[in-house]
């Protein structure tokens, strides 16, 4: 195969033998590769998401969850403003859409009879109520908080309800404002219609499963 220095003329300059080989069809970058989220390098990541426009992105990250991250980037881009970019962003840092509402909406009218009622709600307004991990070990700072009803046992980490709060801030639309409830969990209430015999007490909390 004929290479382009040698169809150069005679009379060719240093820089045009120079431009000639940065031409040739044999340059040592493996082009398919890095521009490929699976298979391309961990260092080159970073690089590549930016390429792609990732909106959320955690260095800390495993590494097949940023391989995903940007070999979803586009399908995830069109899902932005949808219950479903909510679902799927919030997924990536490991959190789990509960319940949502949102108005106006074609089913706000009526709905004031089962108690969701739209009334004060601001429009243009999304809540939603998410379920998040935020339970760590304790440190030593934690000792002596052992106050009633504040437990030396677990700390709260606030790590995973910033990045929730950020993978919805991704996830909506630009004119959406929201609001979220990470309080997930609920007391036990006689309303629950509950018994002895299934192990809950009061002072027990159980999940929730709907905004109010």
């Amino acid at each position: 195969m004929t290479a382009v220095g040698d169809i150069l003329p005679p009379s060719r300059t240093s820089f045009e033998v120079a431009v000639a080989a940065g031409m040739s069809d044999t340059l040592p970058v493996p082009l398919r590769q890095v521009m490929n989220p699976l298979e391309a390098p961990e260092s080159f990541l970073p690089f590549l998401a930016a390429h792609f426009s990732v909106d959320l992105w955690y260095s800390d990250w495993p590494l097949s969850r940023k391989r995903m991250m940007i070999a979803n980037a586009i399908p995830l881009a069109r899902m932005k403003g949808t219950r479903q970019a909510a679902i799927d962003f919030l997924a990536y840092v490991d959190g789990a859409l509960v319940d949502a509402l949102a108005h106006p909406t074609r089913f706000a009218m009526g709905r004031g009879i089962v108690g969701r009622t739209p009334i004060g709600h601001p429009p243009f307004m999304a809540r939603y109520l998410v379920k998040v991990e935020t339970v760590k070990e304790p440190r030593a700072f934690v000792l002596g908080r052992g106050i009633i009803g504040r437990s030396i046992i677990k700390a709260s980490a606030r790590v995973p309800l910033g990045r929730c709060l950020e993978a919805l801030k991704v996830a909506k639309a630009p004119e959406t404002q929201i609001r979220v409830d990470f309080a997930h969990m609920r007391p036990v209430t006689f309303g629950d219609g509950f018994t002895f015999s299934d192990g809950l007490t009061f002072g027990r909390y159980v999940d929730r499963t709907v905004l109010s």
